[in-house]
């Protein structure tokens, strides 16, 4: 069993924090991951007021555990926030941008604040701001990541934000990275991939099959990307990480060559995304695809990465002799 300050905190029983993915973070997959004993996450990126609720209340009717609900600032809707809170979730977690005031609108209604950065100078913004928990997100990580390494950045924000708890993102998929995130000096660490490749993620089949498929040597940065959905301004600036496919390829290559042609490929993204293969162009998914041979339930996968973390961390104890 682990136990860290972070699950007194969440009021969860291990130090575990599904990630809030964009598209896949749906309220059946934050219940599954609550009901493990880690915090399920809903992201509420790009949905409307009404849809939000719906997620809400399908976590709500499957699970008593706490979970939290996510907004992307650089896309935040203010009605979604507002139906968030609304519904009162145990915790609200924000990305992609600085929260600003809204910080402090989701203390107001009781909620626990996580804040997740890929720079340290963000880290510093979200403690003054008030965040309760800091997320430090390595360029490991899927999706929309940043440029530091998950082994540097987390002890740096560690230090930066002390005595606020920080949890470590990027790259984790097995237990031995949750121990190597306690040793780094996180309290717990983030995780997103890994249970993109589990049953209960409502996401295409072939998506999943496309995970357990690849290597660490199959995922890439798309910048290009970036040409249609604009990061995040200044210290929350990111860039996609994907599995390569011969789309993602394609129109890397033209925007390194400077003959992307933007309004095309916003036409083929909109169909792909319209027709529900949006995967077979761009996959989101981090470098920890290497570590992951199989679609589990969420419930195995939780219960397997905690037992391997703790033989992990007894094995490190093993190292330390008296001099």
């Amino acid at each position: 069993m682990l136990r860290t300050a972070l699950c007194d905190l969440l009021k969860i029983e291990t130090p575990i924090i599904q990630a809030p993915m964009g598209g896949a973070a749906t309220g059946k997959l934050a219940a599954a991951a609550s009901n493990a004993g880690a915090l399920g996450s809903i992201a509420a990126l790009r949905l409307s007021a009404d849809a939000l609720r719906q997620e809400i209340e399908v976590a709500a009717e499957r699970t008593n555990g706490p979970f939290a609900v996510n907004h992307g600032i650089s896309q935040l809707d203010e009605d979604a926030f507002q139906a968030t809170l609304d519904a009162r979730p145990a915790v609200i977690s924000f990305a992609l941008g600085d929260p600003g005031h809204l910080v402090a609108r989701a203390h107001e209604i009781g909620a626990v604040v996580i804040q997740q950065v890929v720079t340290v100078r963000a880290a510093v913004e979200a403690a003054e701001r008030g965040a309760d928990v800091i997320i430090a997100q390595g360029a490991e990580a899927g999706g929309n990541t940043g440029a530091i390494s998950t082994l540097e950045l987390v002890p740096l924000v560690v230090d930066a934000v002390a005595p606020i708890p920080v949890v470590a993102a990027g790259g984790f998929a097995d237990g031995r990275g949750i121990a190597a995130a306690l040793a780094l000096g996180a309290q717990g660490v983030n995780i997103g991939t890994r249970f993109l490749a589990s049953v209960e993620a409502e996401i295409a089949q072939g998506w999943k099959e496309m995970i357990v498929a690849s290597g660490p040597g199959d995922v890439m940065k798309l910048n290009a990307w970036n040409a249609i959905y604009p990061p995040a301004p200044g210290e929350y600036a990111t860039v996609p990480t994907v599995i390569r496919t011969p789309f993602a390829e394609r129109v890397q290559a033209a925007w390194q060559a400077g003959t992307l042609d933007i309004e095309e490929m916003r036409r083929e993204v909109a169909a792909a995304a319209a027709a529900g293969r949006l995967y077979e162009l761009v996959a989101m998914s981090g470098q920890s695809v290497g570590l992951i041979d199989a679609i589990l339930p969420v419930d195995e996968i939780i219960r397997h990465m905690t037992a391997v973390a703790a033989n992990a961390l007894r094995s490190a104890a093993a190292a330390v002799v008296q001099a």
